[in-house]
């Protein structure tokens, strides 16, 4: 603000010379460094002269309010006597009134009697000259208040002008008339525009655009925003394909012109591919788990993501087998086409295979007209999740099995036989052995799915990820309930950590929803975690530990006396089992079998 008079000192000194005259005074004004910026007579030959402390407008700078001074006689005022300049000043007489821009005083106008005349008119008429004087410094609070508004507009339009060529798309602005009136770097070189085409026709570039039907769709429509692909041709080279999108102006009711922004097609082609590539980066980053097991399960999970081999997932509920599913395909090449997700179990029998492999129209009462394309046409190109495919009735298994062999279907009560290309990955929390065993799963349908078996860990056996789960699910639950929760106690952290999860990270994330819900400090205490969490103790898990146990060396048993105690058996073992070898090996030493 200090320099904002010294902005308009051309505009002050045409000022103080148009009314000097009128006042038959000298004008002079000083701004708050003490500097003459404009004046007349005296102050003329002062001006970008600075004057030393103690002077009357710094006097007058430092009074608060509206104040004003006036002198009637120099020779006699205290005000001047202090002055340095005292001794030589000429100056009988002068009216000084502060020079105020949004309630700060930025200098002084003043009105000097340099004679006797003079001095007689600025005592008689002392009134008169304040009225003027408070008049003119208003007028020229105006003038910086104009002046600003001015040089923002300017430094907005720069801005504006900065950004618009800063982007990569080409826009172009036109007026009514279909005339340019604006264009961007990007545009100039993308269309190869050697000469700047302003001011003419917009059709002389884009031969397929047509402003006046666009002004009369908009018109009758209301709408203000279309999307149109134009074909660009450029002399001596290749066409370009633009898609463009294009915006009418409107002045009130009426349009005014219109704003086009355009890139290359091909470019937007290669955007998305690289959108998509980053988020297939991170579908295995989004699931939670730095554990050994969990660390080695997704970097396989990675490596054969890009297949198009039948996947089986197997781990108890709640351990994210979905998760994984999702990001095999995410990863995959097949990440941009449609991933469809059936529970066998939420379906019922009688329809389960309707909504599996469609139906015709007519096929059974009810039908819908038309027919009705089931999961496997739906995941067409992309992925089925076939989730709890432990439950399937026996009566669906084979089509299913025919279906995945031949890749081949047809739809309920059709004869059309319609070719697929889909991939598969199952999953389950039930031991499939056993079923087959019970004759509740088909062995072979078994064996088509069990391509590439994974087992996920239930979470009391990678306690090591407890803690990083909590912290995650308590960030993720401060946002959506805006609370600000910093951390857990130590005692609720060891009781999260000990506590066996039987639902595994699905029963983890509501324990620690319910607790953000209920804590009203920053501090996750006990009293603030599900009773089931704070009343369990270490005895209540021996009986299920040792059922699970016990299962879980049945089933190693079992793999073993199928596929052998060799080298090469133990390694078949453990992929039948869903685990790593490493692991395989780990639970034969807790088990104390023989490995050798």
């Amino acid at each position: 603000m200090v320099k904002e008079l010294k902005n308009i000192r051309h505009f002050l000194q045409q000022m103080a010379d148009a009314f000097a005259d009128v006042a038959d005074m000298e004008l002079g004004v000083i701004d708050r460094d003490l500097e003459v910026v404009a004046g007349t007579g005296f102050f003329k030959k002062e001006v970008g002269m600075v004057y030393r402390e103690g002077c009357s407008t710094e006097k007058l700078l430092l009074i608060p309010g509206e104040e004003y001074i006036f002198v009637e006689d120099t020779r006699s005022s205290l005000i001047c006597r202090d002055c340095d300049n005292y001794a030589q000043c000429g100056v009988l007489a002068f009216l000084m009134h502060p020079i105020l821009y949004l309630e700060e005083k930025l200098g002084t106008l003043s009105l000097l009697a340099l004679n006797e005349k003079q001095r007689q008119k600025l005592f008689k008429d002392q009134d008169k000259f304040t009225k003027f004087i408070n008049n003119l410094c208003n007028f020229i609070a105006v003038t910086l208040k104009e002046k600003k508004m001015e040089m923002k507009v300017k430094s907005l339009a720069h801005q504006i002008k900065a950004v618009i060529d800063f982007v990569h798309e080409g826009i172009i602005a036109v007026n009514a008339e279909g005339r340019i009136t604006n264009i961007n770097q990007s545009a100039l070189q993308m269309l190869c525009l050697g000469d700047d085409p302003h001011h003419k026709q917009i059709s002389d570039l884009f031969a397929g655009f047509n402003l006046h039907r666009l002004i009369q769709g908009g018109a009758e429509s209301g709408s203000r925003n279309y999307e149109q692909e134009i074909y660009y041709r450029v002399e001596g080279q290749a066409g370009l394909l633009l898609f463009c999108n294009i915006t009418l102006m409107y002045e009130q009711s009426r349009v005014t012109g219109a704003v086009i922004s355009f890139r290359r097609k091909d470019d937007l082609k290669i955007l998305a591919t690289r959108i998509i590539g980053e988020e297939k980066k991170l579908a295995f980053e989004a699931i939670k788990g730095t554990s050994p097991e969990m660390s080695e399960i997704k970097k396989t999970m990675k490596r054969v993501a890009d297949t198009d081999s039948t996947l089986l997932i197997r781990g108890e509920t709640g351990t994210g087998k979905s998760l994984f599913a999702r990001a095999v395909h995410e990863t995959s090449c097949r990440g941009g086409k449609p991933f469809v997700t059936v529970n066998c179990a939420s379906i019922p029998s009688t329809l389960l295979e309707s909504e599996l492999f469609g139906y015709e129209e007519g096929a059974f009462t009810g039908a819908r007209k038309g027919g009705k394309p089931g999961k496997f046409e739906l995941a067409h190109e992309g992925t089925l999740f076939l989730d709890e495919i432990g439950d399937m009735p026996l009566s669906s298994q084979v089509k299913l099995l025919q279906v995945i062999e031949t890749r081949r279907l047809e739809r309920v009560g059709g004869i059309k036989t319609l070719n697929l290309d889909v991939r598969i990955i199952a999953a389950t929390n039930q031991d499939l052995e056993e079923l087959i065993d019970q004759n509740k799963f088909r062995k072979d349908l078994f064996y088509r799915l069990n391509v590439i078996p994974f087992f996920i860990p239930p979470l009391r056996e990678r306690r090591e990820d407890i803690n990083l789960l909590i912290h995650f699910f308590l960030d993720q639950y401060n946002r959506q309930l805006r609370k600000n929760i910093i951390r857990f106690s130590d005692q609720a952290r060891n009781l999260l950590s000990r506590y066996p999860w039987p639902g595994n990270v699905r029963e983890l994330e509501n324990a620690i929803e319910y607790a953000v819900n209920i804590e009203t400090g920053t501090e996750i205490s006990p009293e603030n975690l599900p009773a089931k969490v704070t009343k369990y103790r270490r005895d209540d898990e021996v009986g299920h530990a040792c059922s699970l146990a016990c299962l879980e060396q049945s089933a190693i048993i079992k793999a073993l006396n199928e596929y052998g105690t060799t080298t090469r058996g133990k390694e078949r073992a453990a992929i039948a089992l869903g685990i790593s070898r490493a692991t395989l090996y780990r639970k034969l030493k807790n088990i104390k079998l023989s490995i050798s």
